[in-house]
């Protein structure tokens, strides 16, 4: 079993302590600890300094410090099957005294431009190969998040990829905070603080022992905060008069979205060529971005009807955002409603944290209105796994999250068709 021990060598009043590793079988490696002392402040028997005064208790508290640090490296490095020599063993001093020389690659912000330029060869989480936009867009804004850390919090000075251990991670969870970025934002970042040293450590990058022990976090969400568009108000949208043909077409990708249930990064793409007939039905068929899964929309009355007035051209999402809100100011969908946006100022709102507060429910809206609107107002009326098998969630246990509902809501809708087979009997 290995030990690792302390052991003073030399006479002279700046004798150097030396770390041992005995491996058994006779192998044993030695290297200076990097710390000396005068010998008659050093106890043999006990194999560490005598506490006679505040420097002893000090340097016998480094030491403890190193030899803990050189025990969890040593049991990661006997799980690994690495090679225990002196190289290694110095090597490991070296890194806990900050002595070995930082590449631009162990650099935190150059690490992630890295996974940015190789992110078609990167595995993603579906098991193949190639970031999607979306992520890619989360690593740069990560980057950027991580610059203003640095310069906040260290003088501008980069961070380096061994820095990241608890003590960075309560730190930079602090400063997130303090900034008012919301608990799921500043959750993210400590997500992809992991993500990149794991990367990292994939790839030969020193990282800490700790990296492993951070934890991420996130708040649930209020049932009050998840925002949808009722029947009612889509037909009062429906029915609005609107002279732009800008509004116009925002209103139909708006409706439209409320009756198919994708992302807008689908709900855009979709031309007349997805629409085909089926057994009498009418079918959108897509393949989604995020998901690479194949999925088959009914095309319900609604939506038909908006198809057939021509469908409406391509426009941005942030673009969309904006005309939607304009939409439903004009159709009075002012409902006091609980959630968060932007504040803005005469300053410029990049990177500006949301504020949680309640609003006139139109200033809420965005793109996610469309699928959540889809799979709340057909909750309970159509079979879950069937609405589920369009938003293509996970699991139900997310979708039921994702509409702010739980498994009691599951269970009491099962009752409700169970009491209506019954009835009918």
């Amino acid at each position: 079993m290995a030990s690792i021990k302390l052991r003073l060598r030399g006479n002279s009043k700046q004798a150097n302590i030396y770390i041992r590793i005995s491996l058994g079988r006779g192998l044993d490696i030695e290297r200076k600890s990097g710390y000396t002392i005068d010998p008659v402040d050093w106890s043999k028997a006990k194999g560490k300094p005598i506490g006679r005064d505040e420097n002893l208790k000090n340097l016998n508290t480094d030491l403890s410090d190193l030899i803990n640090q050189l025990n969890t490296a040593l049991n990661t490095a006997l799980k690994n099957k690495v090679t225990i020599n002196s190289k290694w063993l110095q090597n490991q001093i070296d890194i806990i005294h900050n002595l070995v020389p930082i590449t631009n690659e162990e650099l935190i912000v150059n690490y992630i431009q890295k996974i940015i330029d190789n992110a078609k060869h990167k595995k993603n989480s579906k098991g193949g190969l190639g970031l999607s936009k979306s992520r890619i867009k989360s690593y740069k804004t990560f980057q950027n998040t991580i610059k203003r850390f640095q310069r906040d919090s260290n003088n501008s000075k980069d961070f380096a990829i061994i820095d990241v251990n608890l003590n960075f991670s309560e730190k930079f969870t602090t400063w997130l905070f303090s900034k008012n970025y919301s608990i799921n934002y500043a959750g993210k970042n400590i997500d992809n603080l992991k993500a990149v040293c794991r990367d990292a450590k994939r790839n030969g990058i020193p990282t800490s022992d700790e990296v492993d022990l951070i934890c991420g976090f996130s708040e649930k969400k209020d049932s009050d905060e998840i925002i949808i568009l009722s029947d009612k108000e889509q037909d009062n949208i429906a029915s609005l008069e609107l002279e732009s043909d800008s509004l116009i077409n925002a209103r139909k990708w708006l409706l439209l979205g409320c009756q198919v249930g994708q992302r807008y990064s689908d709900l855009i793409r979709i031309r007349k060529e997805n629409i085909i007939d089926h057994k009498n039905l009418k079918i959108i068929e897509l393949s989604q971005i995020k998901t690479s899964k194949k999925v088959a929309i009914p095309v319900l009355p609604k939506a038909l009807e908006i198809i057939e007035s021509g469908l409406p051209y391509p426009i941005s999402n942030q673009k969309f955002n904006n005309y939607i809100k304009q939409i439903c100011k004009q159709a009075e969908i002012n409902t006091p409603t609980r959630g968060s946006k932007i504040i803005k100022t005469d300053r410029s709102n990049k990177n500006k944290p949301k504020t949680k507060g309640v609003y006139p429910k139109w200033q809420l809206l965005g793109s996610h209105v469309c699928r959540r609107s889809f799979a709340s107002n057909f909750y309970g009326k159509i079979p879950t796994p069937v609405i589920i098998g369009i938003t293509q969630h996970s699991t139900e246990k997310t979708f039921l999250k994702y509409i702010g509902k739980t498994s009691y809501d599951n269970a009491e809708q099962m009752m409700e068709y169970f009491t209506k087979i019954e009835t009918k009997k």
